[in-house]
C-alpha cells in the first residue's frame, strides 16, 4: 500500500473519530465500512511503539493538527512531523505484511 493511500485512509479515520457521536446514530441505521477500517488501524497501532501509538492517538483519534500536537506535548512541530512519518512507515510495513 502506498503512503498516499495510507494518508487518505487516515483522513477518513480522523473524520470518523472526530465526529463519532454524530455518526453513531447514522451507522445504527445505515452501517458503514469506516468502522471496520478504524478497527483495523487500531489493531495495528496497538502493536506500535508507544511514541508512535501516542502520535496516532493525538493526530487521528483526537483530530489535532501536527502543530497543536507539538504544542500539547511540548515538542517541536518538526519532531511531530518526523514521528508521523515513522508512524506512516510503520503502518505501511504492517499493512503490506497483512496482504502478503
Amino acid at each position: 500500500m502506498t503512503l498516499i493511500e495510507i494518508r487518505q485512509q487516515l483522513k477518513t479515520i480522523r473524520l470518523y473519530y472526530t465526529n463519532k457521536a454524530r455518526f453513531s446514530a447514522a451507522f445504527d441505521t445505515l452501517p458503514h465500512t469506516v468502522k471496520e477500517l478504524a478497527e483495523k488501524y487500531a489493531a495495528i497501532v496497538s502493536t506500535a511503539p508507544l511514541d508512535l501509538y501516542y502520535i496516532y492517538y493525538e493526530l487521528y483519534v483526537k483530530g489535532l493538527t501536527q502543530e497543536a500536537t507539538a504544542e500539547d506535548l511540548n515538542y517541536s512541530t518538526e519532531y511531530i512531523r518526523q514521528k508521523n512519518k515513522k508512524l506512516l512507515l510503520f503502518l505501511q510495513s504492517k499493512l503490506d505484511g497483512q496482504s502478503a
